[in-house]
């Protein structure tokens, strides 16, 4: 059997091409989970903020948001749950 040459068909991505369409997809589906989560962490800001502001004790608050109180005084008073 003789080899022809290694030419390659057009209509199929080179090597290159291909890892950059996978590299671009990656950093799409990255940002996309980053915006879920910052969306995620406003509402959990919210929500602990509306907590602290009904009354409810800063202990109960941070057992049922999975925080310390130490990060539910931070975030009543800094309004950032990071």
């Amino acid at each position: 059997m003789t080899a022809t040459g290694s030419t390659q068909d057009p209509a199929l991505p080179t090597p290159t091409e291909d890892s950059l369409s996978t590299l671009a997809l990656a950093a799409s589906q990255l940002e996309a989970q980053q915006w879920a989560v910052d969306r995620a962490e406003q509402v959990l800001t919210d929500l602990v903020q509306t907590a602290v502001n009904d009354g409810l004790e800063t202990g109960s608050i941070a057992a049922v948001a999975g925080l310390t109180p130490e990060e539910i005084e931070q975030i009543s008073t800094e309004g950032t749950a990071s």
